[in-house]
């Protein structure tokens, strides 16, 4: 069995209904891989009773059954092995290597499951050739500093080691703030702070980048802090490389505001001025002094109904009050969002407008 960062076979086994034979390889092209394996079909029954896939795994050391810590890189489903002689699977399938420049010892696995959830490990190969990923990296020394509204980013270099003619996806540099340093996949906590700075050539670089951006969130509580270079690419942004900052970073939580109670306005009463002096003789058409009437009650505000980023049209988006129609094409193009705090990453949305819409905004 296996989780997104582990490896492992359990205890139980298969008797070896289906096993991989001699004969298997892999390559990569881009963003696949070409999956090669003889499966030699010995229980031609019992193997009919499962479904069956093809894994390549990224492992910190060689497999031996026991837990290690990996990634998975590609998975192909092979269908039904229902026959008794060795069947023979050849295919290519999407690729997501883990991030990082390390070294990494690979492993095929033939996992067998049901609804295409392939868990449970049942024979496995390990190729002698560690494998480093070529892909956009960063390079030498990397730094951040927190202000009470800005992040500051420093970075020595960012280079692009893949051939001359690969252009990189769209790149990312993004600070998250997490709850275990970061390791691979998801990053499991909240974005600090990001900014995407463009596509770069094979074999090109860039150096000494500094970058000033709006502080994303304040999350209350300690938090490791990773700063991640992400590509844009048939999955979204993956992780190409990351860097765990060695002290942890703390916030206090924000002090939530009472909401003020509702002041009703009472009617006052207006005090006369009297004053002792001889009355004064009677105007033939004098006027009476109108009363001052008392205010009529103030109507209730309607609430403005919000409209929700991940559902609503362009043009509805861009009929709230102060968001741009740039922006709102922007926001369509990049959803889905979990937080209305990710909006600071689309183009041309910055935290000050982002605080000015969120009153009218939902997700």
């Amino acid at each position: 069995m296996h989780t997104s960062n582990t490896l492992q076979a359990p205890l139980g086994q298969s008797s070896g209904a289906v096993r991989i034979g001699l004969n298997h390889g892999y390559a990569f092209d881009g963003d696949s891989v070409q999956l090669d394996a003889e499966l030699l079909v010995a229980n031609p029954e019992e193997a009919a009773g499962h479904e069956w896939a093809l894994q390549l795994w990224a492992c910190e050391a060689p497999f031996s059954g026991q837990p290690v810590r990996a990634a998975m890189v590609a998975e192909l489903p092979v269908g039904a092995l229902d026959t008794g002689s060795p069947a023979w699977v050849s295919a290519f399938t999407a690729a997501c290597p883990p991030a990082g420049q390390a070294g990494h010892s690979m492993v095929l696995v033939l996992a067998a499951g049901r609804d295409g959830q392939f868990d449970q490990v049942l024979d496995y190969a390990n190729f002698p050739r560690t494998e480093t990923f070529v892909q956009p990296r960063l390079v030498g020394s990397t730094g951040f500093s927190v202000g009470e509204t800005t992040v500051s980013l420093s970075v020595d270099g960012i280079e692009n080691p893949r051939a001359a003619d690969n252009l990189s996806g769209t790149l990312s540099l993004e600070l998250w703030a997490l709850d275990a340093p970061y390791s691979n996949g998801i990053p499991n906590g909240m974005q600090v702070a990001a900014s995407a700075i463009g596509s770069l050539a094979g074999q090109n670089g860039w150096q000494g980048l500094a970058l000033e951006l709006p502080l994303a969130a304040r999350p209350a509580g300690t938090w490791h802090i990773a700063l991640l270079l992400r590509e844009w690419t048939a999955f979204g942004y993956v992780t190409r490389d990351f860097t765990n900052f060695p002290l942890p970073l703390s916030w206090e939580a924000e002090a939530v505001a009472e909401p003020a109670a509702e002041v009703v306005a009472e009617p006052v009463a207006v005090a006369k001025t009297v004053t002792e002096a001889k009355p004064a003789p009677k105007a033939k058409s004098a006027s009476k002094a109108a009363a001052p009437k008392a205010a009529a009650p103030a109507k209730a505000a309607a609430v403005p109904a919000t409209v929700s980023v991940n559902k609503a049209s362009e043009a509805e988006l861009a009929a709230v009050k102060g968001l741009p129609k740039a922006v709102a094409s922007a926001i369509v193009a990049a959803r889905p969002f979990k937080t209305l705090d990710e909006l600071v990453k689309v183009k041309g949305m910055g935290v000050k407008m982002l605080d000015k819409l969120k009153g009218g905004l939902s997700l």
